[in-house]
């Protein structure tokens, strides 16, 4: 049986990428999810989590940077 709880970043809300990226599994990205917002994740679109939320990612500049500089836009 499926854990419907995890996905992938490229499917879900919190993955934040640079403008004009695209939505790819070696695109790299920030974690933008609420409670991992401090850890400053750089993470690509195959990776995955248990907070996985269904949605488009979204897009801000910095997103993609190593550390990343751009501020959560949600």
């Amino acid at each position: 049986m499926p854990n419907r709880d995890w996905g992938l970043c490229q499917d879900c809300k919190w993955w934040q990428l640079e403008p004009e990226a695209s939505v790819e599994s070696l695109t790299l990205g920030l974690c933008i999810e609420e409670d991992l917002q401090e850890f400053r994740l750089r993470v690509s679109g195959d990776s995955g989590c248990n907070r996985f939320m269904s949605g488009k990612p979204a897009r801000a500049k910095g997103s993609g940077e190593a550390p990343p500089t751009a501020k959560a836009v949600r």
